[in-house]
């Protein structure tokens, strides 16, 4: 299963090649400084997005493909709705900033988390996240290519070093739509260029002011619920 940390990771690397694209500086080094002011200012625009993430992932002759109904407001509201291809069962996680319900049907078990307040992310933090994945990573912009009727940037990722984790990730290719900035696809190639997994963003929709009801969650009859009280949310990344 991907985890939120290597999505973010995504994220990021497509932030920065199409800056640097978009900018018409590729022969040109931007400081992370000017990266970031970038970032920020498309990370500023968007208050709220919902999409259906479609993962496929690939291990020896096993594929396992789960699907992900997701909706995001800021500042911190999130729904995420789970559900193996083939099964009918929803893993169930919702928070309205406050509390993180997680919702396992296989169990009937209800999960309650108290989100404690984190500081926000300073402008040097972003930096720092930049130019470590500049320094890490080889970024190549192969082409556009047309994704669920969105133009996109296709991107190539892979590691300057391949010991230890990278090569069971050593090349990412990232479909990254031109309006949003969002990657819309990837696919992650182990080190023998095999693909391992494949994920697909469909049905995007940015600025659609989703309601904040969208985010209280109600306990399934007959659920338990497991109370495991407070917890830093980077913990859960």
């Amino acid at each position: 299963m991907i985890t939120t940390k290597k999505f973010r990771s995504i994220f990021v690397l497509t932030f920065i090649v199409v800056i640097l694209y978009a900018s018409g500086c590729t022969e040109k080094n931007l400081s992370a400084e000017e990266i970031t002011s970038h970032i920020l200012d498309k990370e500023n625009s968007t208050q709220d997005f919902s999409h259906t993430m479609h993962t496929t992932s690939y291990i020896g002759e096993k594929t396992e493909e789960i699907e992900y109904k997701t909706m995001f407001k800021k500042p911190n509201m999130f729904k995420s709705i789970s559900t193996k291809i083939g099964e009918q069962n929803q893993t169930v996680s919702v928070s309205d900033g406050k509390f993180l319900w997680i919702y396992i049907p296989d169990t009937n078990m209800v999960t309650k988390i108290t989100l404690s307040k984190v500081p926000e992310s300073t402008r040097n933090d972003y930096v720092n996240i930049i130019e470590e994945f500049l320094n890490d990573t080889n970024i190549t912009l192969l082409g556009v290519e047309n994704i669920d009727g969105r133009t996109t940037y296709l991107l190539e990722t892979t590691p300057k070093e391949t010991d230890g984790d990278n090569k069971l990730t050593y090349k990412t290719k990232i479909w990254v739509d031109q309006e949003t900035w969002m990657p819309l696809k990837s696919e992650i190639y182990n080190g023998t260029g095999n693909l391992t997994m494949k994920l697909e963003i469909r049905d995007l929709k940015v600025n659609t002011g989703i309601p904040d009801s969208e985010f209280k969650f109600e306990v399934p009859k007959g659920a338990k619920i497991l109370d495991v009280g407070e917890t830093n949310p980077k913990q859960l990344l």
